[in-house]
């Protein structure tokens, strides 16, 4: 029997070199910026992008692949496979879920489940890695979905955002709240789960936010992998040495945070994803 294949879309922030080492399909996210529309992680690195979005005059959006883009890929892996595994981010979130099963139909002889993982980032991007390992291993569809539904209460993703400004331009919370926030300079902590976005508190300064996030990550107990997340923030180095108490730093994933998110929470951001051992 052929080996199971997985497909994700590029907000789950899997490195290359992982996604080509798993034989991960990743479907870029569509980004328009300036005037020009880019294929987020191929002709847009997420360091320009950060880097740009201070100056940039209108908003940046995000856009999902077409279904032809995902009828391709499935075509093009129908010539390896009979079986495949699509794992989006959370459907709360995106459109991705819905295309990706449109796309599904249009590919006869090829059996594709479509998967929504409630998460983005590396929360999605380590359930994807995990099914992708299975798979390699020579686990079955069910198999691999039973590792993944496994996962979902195992899985977190902590953000803590240097500006409320971002959020208050994409229309996420109240302009009055989010202006009052950023005059206090007010760095607010994120999770996510289940494709809710809760906000767990308010610091001052970013030095606060990842002693918070530290706490968070300790309040997880053992964990089996940890991804250190961030949107070009000074204060990197500083997380990845505080958590190198939970997991050995050379074991931590470090990963600049898909550009889909970044033009919601802005530039200099730090978070982490994490998985709790069972």
């Amino acid at each position: 029997m052929a080996q199971v294949r997985i497909v994700t879309d590029s907000t789950s922030d899997i490195p290359n070199e992982v996604a080509e080492r798993l034989q991960i399909t990743v479907m870029p996210v569509y980004v328009q910026m300036g005037g020009a529309s880019y294929r987020d992680g191929l002709d847009l690195s997420r360091e320009h992008f950060y880097t740009e979005l201070p100056s940039a005059k209108v908003l940046p959006t995000t856009s999902v692949p077409p279904p032809v883009e995902f009828v391709t890929a499935y075509q093009q892996l129908q010539k390896d496979t009979d079986q495949l595994i699509v794992i989006t981010v959370a459907k709360q979130l995106s459109s991705m879920y819905s295309v990706a099963n449109v796309a599904a139909q249009e590919v006869p002889g090829l059996n594709v489940r479509v998967i929504d993982s409630g998460q983005l980032s590396m929360g999605l991007g380590w359930m994807v890695v995990a099914a992708a390992e299975a798979a390699a291993a020579g686990a079955s569809s069910e198999e691999v979905i039973s590792l993944v539904n496994d996962m979902r209460s195992r899985v977190h993703v902590f953000a803590a955002l240097n500006t409320m400004e971002y959020v208050r331009r994409s229309g996420r919370v109240g302009w009055a709240r989010a202006k009052a926030a950023e005059i206090l300079q007010i760095k607010p902590i994120l999770s996510l789960m289940g494709g809710c976005v809760r906000q767990l508190g308010q610091v001052r300064t970013m030095h606060q936010a990842i002693g918070r996030l530290c706490k968070l990550a300790s309040s997880l107990g053992s964990l089996e992998r940890l991804a250190v997340l961030h949107t070009y923030a000074p204060q990197l180095d500083e997380l990845r040495h505080r958590l190198g108490e939970f997991l050995p730093v050379d074991r931590l994933l470090t990963v600049a945070a898909t550009t889909a998110i970044g033009v919601h929470v802005g530039p200099q951001g730090l978070g982490l994803a994490a998985v709790s051992a069972k």
